[in-house]
């Protein structure tokens, strides 16, 4: 937490640890977000306007997801199945 301040960690439905903005949504929905623009005009303002976020939340999650890649991947792919 101390590298990444506004991230914080809640307990999913099923009892699984997952990083979250500590006043907003799960790390992953900002994730997936940032992956459904199209890349070559994707940036964090877009991203932020579009989900309700402010720039600082978007790149904050962004960053968490930069540093446990593997982590949010799994998890955008978990709610893709």
């Amino acid at each position: 937490m101390q590298d990444h301040p506004g991230i914080v960690f809640v307990a999913s439905d099923g009892g699984e640890r997952r990083a979250a903005l500590a006043a907003g949504p799960q790390v992953w929905t900002v994730a997936e977000a940032w992956l459904q623009h199209d890349k070559d005009s994707r940036g964090p303002e877009l991203v932020a306007d579009a989900i309700g976020l402010s720039v600082h939340e978007v790149e904050s999650a962004l960053a968490y997801w930069a540093d446990n890649r593997q982590e949010i991947d799994e998890q955008v792919s978990q709610h893709h199945t």
